[in-house]
């Protein structure tokens, strides 16, 4: 994911740039696409960064914490774990991100 969604937000503002230029070209009304471009290059800029930043870290907590590995779970099945306090932190700004830079 970390390789894959630059990319992706990446080549999707460009398909967005180019649909601005053409349908300017054509006369068309280019304020929705300048709304969704913006929104893009947030993604690009600020919200995939910083999601993949609190990723990382939120493995390193999980590393330390020998989880992690489950699969299908979201959060460790030993309470202890579970209620780290940074693995609780991490986990919800990564939610938070990830939530908002999918949108």
């Amino acid at each position: 994911q970390a390789k894959l969604f630059p990319a992706y937000f990446i080549f999707s503002a460009l398909v967005v740039a180019i649909s601005m230029m053409c349908a300017a070209a054509l006369g068309y009304e280019v304020k929705s696409l300048g709304i969704i471009l913006v929104t893009i290059l947030m993604n690009v800029l600020y919200f995939e960064p910083e999601t993949t930043r609190i990723m990382i870290l939120r493995h390193a907590v999980e590393r330390r914490l020998k989880t992690g590995h489950e699969i299908g779970q979201l959060k460790p099945s030993d309470p202890v774990k579970a209620n780290d306090p940074e693995l609780k932190a991490l986990s919800k700004k990564f939610g938070m991100l990830h939530g908002v830079s999918t949108t």
